[in-house]
């Protein structure tokens, strides 16, 4: 399957490609950097998926991504995991709480449910502390 996209002839941007291919922050920056790159190059969806050893609709999403949002395309949106259970805001209260009785973390806990109306688990809010 052919990608009906025009190479890139920016100096600029091929060295910005080259440079997260070689040295992204983290494995899948790198590998969508070289896809984009041999993309560019006139290789197929097909042939780029073979190389990855993926879909040739994961090598198009993240050519589209490439395309739309240029090297912020090559990041995840987010990574896995549950979503936080208390914003910043309430994070900082959780902070403040502590704060007053560090060795009561119960005593946080059961402060903080009681103004949010969210509960948590002592380990959650442990790890919420070290951060």
């Amino acid at each position: 399957m052919k990608r009906a996209t025009q190479p890139i002839t920016d100096s600029a941007v091929i060295t910005t490609l080259k440079c997260a291919m070689r040295n992204g922050p983290f494995p899948y920056v790198r590998e969508r950097a070289h896809a984009v790159l041999l993309c560019s190059k006139s290789y197929s969806l097909a042939q780029i998926a073979d190389v990855f050893d993926t879909q040739y609709q994961t090598i198009s999403r993240w050519i589209d991504d490439w395309e739309l949002l240029g090297i912020q395309g090559l990041y995840k949106e987010r990574s896995g995991g549950c979503p936080t259970i208390y914003n910043a805001q309430e994070t900082q209260r959780l902070a403040d709480l502590i704060s007053e009785e560090p060795r009561r973390i119960s005593y946080a806990q059961a402060k903080l449910e009681e103004e949010t109306g969210k509960s948590a688990s002592l380990k959650t809010l442990q790890r919420m502390a070290k951060k």
